[in-house]
């Protein structure tokens, strides 16, 4: 399996407020900061004689650093991985290359940084700031498997069609795609992410091939787009993915990172809810910009499924969610659908699940 390799850190930051924010935040996110210069002659000298390390180092600079100039910076880009510029001064962002906004908190700062991991030659502040973005990103994704993300997406997609928004829906499971197989659509070829298959809905698989090409895909989705709903699969290891060298983790690194809702799918039974327990446990280590929202899929209502649920509730309370949905269990639709490979509103639209789906639709499209 091919790897993308995890950068050290490098910091060249004169305001000590500001380089112990930004050295401080990525340790705690699991990155090695091997080195922070406090003018430009002591991270030249550290350069020249690291070469090894200095090649897949990202080095985080402000312009603030004595005796730094713009020959310099120039001059350094070619004995590192990458040069990431940190200035809230229009001047520096118009004079020096790689030049971004100070992020005004953690979130934003990680944010950042992964996103020049994931890709250094496009993601960069004018190619950022270029495209004005119009989509809602909502993120699926799941502590188990076999919890009803595919399902989720494909229909929450479909139903946001309906109401004449312009939607891509996405299959981010790398490692188990499913919405091609679901739906009975052709494979997908490697020019386009995304083709159009209904009114108003255009559908996509990412694959190894188009990981290099992510951001600058998804920056042209999110300008053409109202809605983006991407199925991320698995996040059971989500701690850990979030600084991992695997591109299979390319996905949930975009949607941490970009995504406004990142919605945890999950039922309320004992293996579910084992496991939504330690990926909450893990979840306190990271930081994403995507808010947090839990689906509680297949409810049914009984004594027994009433202990099951307050269990699950009381394991993601720490997590804060923005909201929490309720699906019912709804076996015979859901079989109907899969078996003529179609949306639950394609070939039962009074269905329960059906409507309740549709109800969030509704709210989300508010």
């Amino acid at each position: 399996m091919a790897e993308i390799e995890l950068p050290v850190v490098i910091t060249a930051i004169a305001n000590s407020d500001l380089e112990g924010f930004v050295a401080g935040t990525l340790f705690t996110q699991g990155w090695s900061v091997i080195y922070r210069a406090l003018d430009v002659t002591t991270l030249l000298d550290f350069i020249t004689c690291n070469r090894d390390q200095a090649k897949r180092a990202i080095v985080i600079y402000s312009p603030d650093l004595p005796k730094l100039t713009l020959a310099l910076v120039e001059g350094f880009l070619k004995d590192v991985r990458q040069v990431i510029g940190l200035s809230s001064e229009t001047k520096d962002v118009e004079k020096y290359p790689s030049m971004n906004e100070i992020p005004v908190d953690a979130t934003a700062l990680v944010s950042l940084i992964r996103g020049f991991v994931r890709a250094p030659m496009i993601r960069t502040a004018p190619v950022l700031l270029s495209t004005k973005k119009k989509a809602c990103i909502i993120a699926l994704g799941s502590a188990s498997s076999a919890a009803g993300c595919s399902t989720i997406a494909i229909n929450l997609a479909m139903e946001l069609s309906v109401m004449e928004k312009d939607v891509l829906l996405l299959d981010g499971d790398v490692r188990r795609p499913s919405i091609a197989a679901l739906l009975e659509l052709r494979k997908f070829d490697g020019q386009n992410l995304w083709h159009l298959i209904a009114s108003h809905l255009s559908a996509g698989e990412i694959t190894r091939e188009q990981i290099s090409d992510l951001d600058s895909q998804m920056v042209r989705a999110e300008s053409e787009f109202d809605f983006i709903i991407i199925d991320v699969g698995l996040l059971e290891e989500l701690a850990d993915s979030l600084t991992d060298r695997r591109w299979t983790s390319s996905v949930i690194h975009w949607s941490c990172d970009n995504a406004d809702q990142l919605w945890m799918i999950g039922m309320a039974d004992c293996l579910s809810t084992f496991r939504i327990s330690n990926f909450v446990r893990k979840f306190s280590k990271v930081s994403i910009r995507a808010r947090i929202s839990i689906v509680l899929n297949a409810k049914v209502t009984s004594r027994k499924n009433g202990v099951q649920e307050s269990q699950f509730l009381s394991a993601i309370a720490s997590l804060h969610p923005e909201r929490i949905y309720t699906l019912p269990r709804d076996s015979r639709a859901i079989a109907k659908a899969q078996s003529e490979h179609a949306t639950l509103i394609e070939m039962d639209d009074r269905s329960a699940l059906r409507k309740a789906i549709e109800k969030i639709a509704v709210e989300v499209a508010g």
